[in-house]
């Protein structure tokens, strides 16, 4: 019956493990941390990105496209 290509059977062991989360830092010091972009024009927040802390330390500013304003205008880090 063992020997038999059309009838084995196959038995399988699944061992359920707890894994510990692996996100234990504190989002604060996160090296990058998402940030939101504001336009500067109309204060709305179009865009959600991330940065490096240790390259860029002060506050991002990029030109990017407004929809409400319907321009490019410069777009600034908020907190």
């Amino acid at each position: 019956m063992w020997g038999r290509s059309s009838g084995r059977l196959l038995l399988y062991a699944f061992k359920s493990t707890i894994r510990p989360s692996r996100s234990t830092h504190v989002a604060a010091t996160d090296v990058r941390p998402k940030i939101t972009l504001a336009c500067v024009e109309c204060k709305e927040r179009n865009y959600i990105t991330k940065k490096n802390r240790r390259n860029d330390p002060d506050r991002l500013e990029m030109k990017k496209h407004c929809p409400r304003c319907n321009a490019h205008t410069a777009h600034r880090e908020t907190r």
